[in-house]
């Protein structure tokens, strides 16, 4: 077992809205400490592509490859800044947790895959440190969902001894961990966070995000096509469940409902991830005495508005336990990296394994 309980890990993440990505470090001796945050923004092009082909559902092989090369470079690009901007010595860092871009995830099929793009061994060449990646394939093979995967992080920095707590994070997905003291855990994916709003914005507005839910707040919701996005079978499924924008893009959108106003629209799909993430919620509502938010969607102050309008507990920041909301996924990278580099295997669907692939640097 490689013992690195002194050494700094880099976290990377860049989920579902594909708006950037999220480098942290941080280090762990008695506890989980965030050393540092910032995030960085893909190259215009590269953003563009990826938003094809999460549209668009197709990638040639030879347009995959290249995609796989260019995000690789943008991580091993905000890693590097990170790590000159922050003044952080290469010599103290043990590895780097590499989410990669999640373009396609597929854990229900005959063959359960989950297409995470960006070559590690390019990142470690370019970063000449060792990099733990593909952790959603791993999680899968261990009869898991390959999302969400920071449950157990969560149980590591927010359970307690006392109380129950639900920790609910708003990506482009949203995804919840109910924690049962500091015992056990589980998690699940409610449905869209900010993906379609985003989405939204980006393709119709010139914008990259509803900022504070401004124009939804002006709208009045379309009780139609609401219904039609809540009867889609995801929502039946029981808990836990997983998800991505192999559903929740902009085919989902009903196109009556495009065809109304920016305020009408963005008021209906805010509602529907308000409602989904509140229903989430509310099933866990009774056994819990804490309920923390994390994620960029706690940004949207009309979304946490209509949240906090269906459920029955407070809403607490993750800011009020010192960690950044935005920083909790990428942190949840870096820590799965330090697991992995020590081979402390996690728990998958009441199964113990190792998840990530190591690629040594050089």
């Amino acid at each position: 077992m490689n013992q690195s309980s002194n050494k700094i890990f880099i976290g990377t993440m860049s989920g579902t809205s594909f708006d950037g990505i999220d480098v942290c470090a941080i280090s762990e001796t008695n506890k989980v400490q965030l050393i540092d945050f910032d995030s960085y923004k893909y190259p215009r092009g590269v953003k563009k592509e990826i938003a094809n082909v999460i549209e668009n559902q197709k990638l040639g092989l030879k347009e995959y490859g290249e995609l796989n090369i260019k995000i690789a470079l943008a991580f091993s690009k905000a890693i590097n800044s990170f790590i000159k901007n922050k003044k952080i010595l290469k010599a103290n860092i043990a590895a780097i947790g590499l989410s990669g871009q999640t373009l396609w995830h597929n854990p229900a099929g005959k063959y359960p895959f989950s297409i995470q793009a960006g070559d590690p061994k390019i990142v470690m060449k370019k970063c000449s440190i060792d990099v733990v990646s593909d952790f959603r394939n791993d999680h899968i093979k261990l009869g898991g969902k390959g999302a969400p995967l920071v449950p157990e992080f969560h149980q590591k920095i927010f359970s307690s001894p006392k109380n129950n707590r639900l920790i609910v994070n708003i990506g482009g997905i949203s995804n919840y961990s109910y924690l049962i003291k500091s015992k056990s855990f589980m998690g699940s994916d409610c449905g869209p966070g900010n993906a379609l709003m985003d989405w939204y914005c980006q393709k119709n507005l010139n914008r990259s995000f509803d900022k504070d839910g401004n124009l939804a707040k002006k709208g009045k919701i379309h009780l139609p096509s609401l219904k039609t996005m809540l009867d889609d079978p995801f929502f039946k499924k029981r808990y836990p469940k997983s998800t991505g924008k192999e559903i929740f893009n902009q085919k989902f959108i009903p196109k009556q409902l495009l065809k109304k106003s920016p305020e009408i629209i963005l008021a209906t799909l805010t509602e529907l991830s308000a409602l989904s993430i509140s229903r989430a919620i509310k099933s866990k509502e009774k056994f819990i005495k804490n309920l923390i938010v994390c994620g960029g969607g706690i940004n949207n102050i009309f979304l946490m508005e209509r949240i906090a309008h269906n459920i029955n507990v407070p809403i607490i920041s993750s800011n009020k336990f010192g960690f950044n909301p935005q920083a909790i996924e990428s942190m949840a990278f870096g820590w799965l990296a330090k697991q992995r580099i020590e081979e402390q295997a996690l728990y998958v669907n009441n199964k113990k394994g190792l998840l990530g692939y190591v690629t040594k640097a050089i």
